[in-house]
């Protein structure tokens, strides 16, 4: 069955959300592709609970400056009032915006719903796509064990993993998990908020690395960090694990990524576990059942007719063709669990060009959220919710020019 569209999005993320609708509010006949049976994606599952890379740090003013407009500000404008958030809050020397993934899942339904242009299909899995003279000129989709083909006039490419890239023969900058590690996130809760504390924090961890040495814990639980949320009406005492797995990712290099995750899950439990029995005011902590996913800070890209640098960051240099813009550090987890954060300086954003977005070599292909065309380093910034929410908007205007 062959169907007809002006633009297809792959994949229903943060990018391929704020794609999809600014596509659809321009007229365009737009259809959203996604896997699974929801839209939101790591937002929804990940138990991230921050949303990075909408603020950038300001020296002389108390209030951090909000980077974006148009549909950025809508969704993040919608969130907070599904949430109840005043606005950011301060996290190191950054600011985020708390949330709840209930509410990013609420409010990515409430404007998809919205769009009398706009098809979304649930359960869609991307097969193939044709290419003849430098253009997309049909894709392949799977909807509920039937084949589908669709005829796009252009599409973007906002799966996280560059599918769409590799499937129209674009050539990909491969990612390095050796040096940003992927992760698992995950909340406590019914922790007792007296007794945890940026000490206890410390003391928390070297109790891991003591029961790693006695073998008490498995090798890979060494690399566990802590986020202790400012308090907000979304999360009244917020306490995050996050497991870097860098060793577990070295000791199973060639494991296939469902049993990856099940073993980064079991380590999860063992983690919770331990805590529960050994650290005071724990005793009661929960995680929710559900299985955590792995979270994948580096994936494969579509190399674009620019490929943004680390240099580009952290210098703030703008661009004659610039699209968007963000300004979140260059934040690096390495296989240890060491965390390298390069800031921007206070007032400095960068700008994102045009040519970061497009494939280099298909024509009516662009590149949106972790799929950009971007080198390791500028990547390590670019990742982030907002950043990725901005960049599928600058795609969707582009694929409409």
């Amino acid at each position: 069955m062959m169907l007809n569209a002006d633009i297809v999005v792959v994949g229903a993320g943060p990018a391929g959300i704020s794609a999809a609708v600014t596509a659809a509010r321009s007229g365009r006949r737009t259809v959203l592709l996604e896997k699974e049976a929801f839209a939101g994606g790591i937002p929804v599952t990940g138990h991230i609970a921050t949303l990075c890379g909408l603020y950038m740090r300001r020296a002389l003013k108390n209030r951090p400056l909000m980077l974006y407009n148009a549909f950025v500000k809508e969704f993040v404008d919608l969130l907070m009032r599904y949430d109840g958030v005043g606005g950011p809050v301060r996290m190191g020397k950054a600011y985020v915006l708390p949330f709840r993934p209930e509410s990013f899942a609420a409010a990515a339904r409430a404007f998809l719903g919205n769009e009398p242009t706009l098809t979304v299909s649930y359960k869609t899995l991307f097969c193939s796509a044709e290419v003849t003279d430098g253009r997309i000129q049909s894709i392949e989709v799977d909807l509920n064990g039937r084949r589908r083909r669709i005829n796009p006039c252009s599409v973007i490419d906002a799966t996280g993993d560059a599918a769409v890239c590799r499937a129209a023969g674009v050539s990909i900058i491969s990612p390095d998990e050796t040096r940003q590690v992927p992760a698992v996130i995950f909340p406590l809760q019914h922790v007792d908020s007296k007794v945890f504390s940026t000490i206890a924090a410390a003391r928390c961890y070297m109790m891991i690395r003591h029961a790693v040495d006695r073998a008490a814990l498995p090798p890979e639980a060494a690399s566990v960090s802590f986020s202790i949320l400012p308090e907000t009406p979304v999360y009244p005492s917020g306490l995050l694990v996050k497991m870097n797995l860098g060793q577990l990712l070295k000791n199973v290099s060639q494991t296939p990524e469902k049993e990856f995750s099940q073993k980064a899950n079991l380590l999860k439990k063992a983690i919770v576990r331990f805590f529960k029995e050994n650290v005071a005011g724990f005793e009661k902590c929960t995680t929710p059942a559900v299985a955590s996913p792995v979270l994948h800070r580096e994936s494969a890209r579509g190399e674009g007719r620019y490929v943004l640098s680390a240099a580009d960051v952290l210098s703030g240099r703008k661009f004659s063709d610039a699209v968007t813009k963000g300004c979140w550090p260059v934040e690096k987890w390495d296989s240890a669990g060491n965390c390298s954060v390069h800031y921007l300086k206070d007032g400095m954003y960068y700008d994102i060009p045009a040519g970061t977005l497009h494939a280099r070599s298909v024509d009516n292909l662009f590149l949106a959220g972790k799929c950009i065309s971007a080198d390791a380093g500028a990547i390590a910034s670019a990742r982030v919710i907002g950043c990725c929410l901005a960049t599928g908007e600058a795609a969707a205007k582009l694929a409409i020019r």
